[in-house]
């Protein structure tokens, strides 16, 4: 990472919950079972659950390591390398003498040893995170795991870790493994296996040592209601859901009313209950909410987001124009209060593609993919705006790439843009 940078392109809430049956009621049933910890990112709001009824400190590090790879790379980063490089941050040894980074992994090297052999590298690099071998429990994904910690460590130890994101862009422009594998690391993926497997049965595992740095904590500590408590706990439920009915929508609105009934002015359950009005169309009743949430805790940045996102809620309407000064308004005191939340920057982009300032708009969405690279909603609207300045043949390269997606809306969507109509407006343009 040559630009690698901290900072969280959503506001990032941990959960430390009291064992793995309390990770998985907040989990949902897509991610029940799987794991002590949790990462779960969002435009919006970004979670990390967390099993501390033990020694976190794994659990604690191998996921906020996740949050760093989804602020610094992009979505063309293979799965095994975001596990792999979690796992090598996971080992983390943090005293007063000094950081160590890079610490075997005893449970997951004698694992291997034990097994004797290793996956396929080409088996490896195919597990994305809707495959079986990454959905299920059992020796096919402690397999993958062990491997993937084993595969990034061998590059950190043979100084190749800097070749990782160009074979990663070669795959994903579509060249084969086996021309990837020798461009980017030297040799060919069945010498790579070899040397793999000699590596785990060596004794030779480097690690960075740091030293001690004297860091000042500045630590806040507020107690939460009880109300509070269950409207963070209802918040991540809500986004541990990937799709959500009519019927969901509806529950959820009667169940932060029953919390605000005991508490009318908790700026969480406000907020939350504004948000879940717009989605039901209650524009007038969710301002109200929203501007109480903002009056009641003016230096949250999700409330002055919120009220944002409610006062384009009505698209192109000219009753969504009314709203432009105090749009603006609200988009200034998120920057202010946090430069780094990636998505305020697509809804002032939106505010100006609104009003005809596409090329304001164009440089505002850049600046949005820059902090969340792997948010694609982003490309998508830099797509568009390039549409709506007639650069044809910039809007189909980010389309074509877009309709390859992982992700099954974003591909859906980019098939969607990528219409006959567009691509021969760019071959009559050329």
């Amino acid at each position: 990472m040559n630009r690698a940078r901290t900072h969280d392109p959503a506001p990032l809430l941990i959960f430390a919950l009291d064992g793995q049956k309390e990770v998985d009621e907040f989990a949902g049933d897509a991610n029940r079972g799987k794991h002590t910890g949790l990462f779960l990112p969002g435009t919006d709001e970004s979670f990390i659950l967390l099993d501390a009824s033990g020694n976190p400190w794994h659990a604690v590090y191998h996921e906020y390591a996740h949050e760093l790879l989804n602020a610094n790379t992009s979505t063309a980063v293979q799965t095994w390398f975001d596990e792999g490089f979690a796992e090598y941050f996971s080992t983390l040894e943090a005293t007063s003498k000094g950081t160590r980074l890079g610490m075997v992994s005893v449970a997951e090297l004698e694992f291997l040893r034990r097994n004797g052999k290793l996956m396929r590298l080409s088996d490896l690099v195919a597990v994305r995170q809707d495959s079986h071998a990454y959905n299920q429990n059992g020796t096919t994904v402690a397999m993958f795991y062990a491997e993937s910690w084993l595969l990034v460590h061998y590059l950190f130890d043979h100084q190749l870790i800097s070749h990782a994101e160009s074979f990663f862009t070669r795959m994903a422009s579509g060249t084969s493994l086996d021309e990837a594998t020798q461009a980017d690391f030297g040799m060919s993926p069945a010498r790579l296996e070899s040397d793999l497997l000699e590596y785990a049965k060596g004794e030779r595992f480097r690690y960075f040592s740091l030293p001690a740095t004297d860091i000042p904590a500045e630590t806040t500590v507020n107690e939460l209601t009880w109300k509070t408590a269950q409207a963070l706990a209802a918040d991540v439920r809500w986004h541990a859901k990937l799709q959500h009915s009519d019927a969901d929508v509806e529950l959820h609105a009667a169940d932060l009313r029953a919390l605000l009934q005991d508490e009318p002015s908790n700026p969480v359950v406000l907020r939350q209950l504004g948000m879940v009005l717009v989605l039901l169309g209650k524009k007038e009743e969710a301002l109200d909410f929203l501007t109480r949430a903002v009056k009641a805790e003016p230096a949250e940045v999700l409330n002055h987001y919120a009220l944002a996102l409610a006062f384009l809620s009505d698209g192109d309407k000219p009753s969504g124009r009314q709203f432009a000064g105090l749009l603006d308004r609200e988009l200034a005191a998120c920057v202010q209060l946090d430069p780094d939340f990636a998505d305020v920057y697509r809804l002032q982009a939106l505010a100006l593609s609104r009003s005809g300032l596409f090329d304001q708009a164009t440089a505002v969405i850049r600046k949005a993919s820059v902090l969340a690279p792997r948010s694609e909603i982003y490309e998508l609207a830099l797509a568009d705006l390039e549409i709506k300045k007639h650069h044809w043949a910039a809007a189909v390269a980010l389309l074509q790439e877009l309709k390859s997606s992982h992700n099954p809306d974003v591909a859906k969507q980019g098939e969607y843009f990528l219409s006959q109509e567009v691509q021969e407006a760019a071959i009559s343009k050329e």
